[in-house]
């Protein structure tokens, strides 16, 4: 049996578990803070459903490879998706350069 570890190590792929044990998804996104030691939560994505962000608060076991949450499946369905965040418009190196005076 796997010990169980900080927030740190969390990757991307690594495997989401319902509180029953089942395999839910896979961790799309973690956010948080490395720097300032602040975990927000992570981005579970399912293979066919949309992303779900679940607060730190819901996940109660952190071991490498995996995260067990404290929802059941049905709980983790019923969670809005993850609303997409905006992309930032393409500027080229040049117009950015000019834009903050370095060139």
């Amino acid at each position: 049996m796997s010990e169980p570890v900080s927030w740190l190590p969390i990757r991307r792929g690594w495997q989401a578990l319902s509180s029953d044990g089942a395999v839910v998804g896979r961790i799309g996104a973690v956010r948080g803070e490395p720097t300032k030691d602040i975990f927000n939560g992570i981005v579970v994505r399912a293979n066919s459903a949309p992303p779900r962000y679940i607060p730190s608060e819901y996940l109660s076991e952190i071991v490498s490879g995996r995260v067990t949450l404290k929802l059941t499946s049905e709980e983790l369905e019923a969670i809005p998706p993850e609303k997409k965040r905006p992309l930032a418009p393409s500027v080229s190196l040049s117009e950015f350069l000019r834009r903050f005076g370095l060139r």
